[in-house]
């Protein structure tokens, strides 16, 4: 059988991808309610034999699933999955489905993710160097938070967006995804001041994090350890043992910082590469020159053209 959009029963949808929070039915929900995107979610199945996907049109074709790392076809059944892909192919779909991999690669766009069995196992598995740089972090006065507190976030958020050259989400979308998720927001002070903050998505197993940014001035302070570090002591108490640090470019930006954990750095197979897009990257060194007031007014209006 084969449904597609509102044919779909959730309940059985959700059941067949378990805990895996990057292929929930909910997505459906909160980039329509937030961007007005058409889905196109399908699923195929036999009894308890199924293959499905969650993907939207945007100017780019259909993307599963826009605005996050990785997401693609998942399927318990070879046969069932050939049924779902033949589908499309009669139908003329073609979805850049950026698949997460299950093997490690060192090329292209990358997934890390840290395996925390315990805390001590952590400790033990990472360099001294390391470990010297998260005790120095621990030495500088700062104070972290696990207080959902979304104007922290966004503040930083949305100015590291700015100084990267990309316009930001909106409060609305993130206040979207604390709707149907679990989510988490971690914040660094230092004497009263937010300097860090981190938005997550968790479910039973796993911390996913979606967007961190420290300030730049306070790096000499270790603060991007100290934020991880205090995140990874959170997943210990709250019984989760995967850290998914999200998406990036091999050997490239924020994936040395990653590196020092220890993950496994999963291939992503998507199509779209940014970095690759002259026009694009004109447009990013102009934009880390707005005033952040009107990239915080415009960005929320034109990232849905961003997937």
């Amino acid at each position: 059988m084969i449904k597609i959009n509102s044919e779909i029963d959730v309940d059985l949808w959700d059941n067949f991808i378990g805990n895996k929070i990057f292929l929930k039915f909910e997505w459906l929900y909160i980039i329509q309610n937030i961007y007005k995107l058409d889905p196109y979610f399908v699923l195929c199945y036999e009894n308890e034999k199924f293959a499905l996907i969650a993907s939207f049109k945007t100017l780019k074709g259909y993307i599963s699933l826009p605005f996050v790392s990785y997401s693609g076809f998942y399927s318990n059944d070879e046969n069932i999955l050939k049924q779902l892909k033949g589908y499309l192919k009669n139908n003329h779909i073609e979805i850049d489905s950026r698949d997460l991999l299950k093997y490690e690669t060192t090329k292209g766009y990358v997934n890390p993710i840290v395996t925390i069995n315990s805390f001590d196992n952590f400790w033990t598995n990472i360099s001294s160097n390391t470990r010297n740089q998260f005790k120095k972090s621990e030495k500088q006065d700062l104070v972290f938070s696990s207080e959902y507190n979304i104007d922290y976030f966004y503040n930083l958020y949305s100015l590291g967006m700015r100084n990267l050259g990309t316009p930001a989400h909106g409060k609305d979308y993130f206040n979207e995804l604390t709707k149907y998720f679990s989510s988490n927001i971690f914040t660094v002070f230092d004497n009263d001041k937010p300097i860090g903050s981190m938005f997550c998505l968790h479910d039973d197993d796993t911390l996913s994090v979606l967007y961190a940014y420290v300030l730049p001035e306070y790096s000499k302070q270790y603060t991007n350890y100290f934020l991880y570090l205090n995140a990874i002591k959170w997943m210990t108490t709250n019984n989760l043992i995967y850290l998914d640090m999200g998406r990036s470019t091999y050997d490239e930006g924020t994936f040395h910082f990653k590196k020092k954990f220890r993950p496994k750095f999963y291939g992503i197979n998507s199509k779209i590469n940014y970095s690759s897009n002259n026009k694009l990257q004109i447009i990013s060194k102009v934009w880390t020159k707005l005033p952040l007031p009107i990239a915080n007014f415009i960005g929320p209006k034109i990232r849905k053209y961003l997937p």
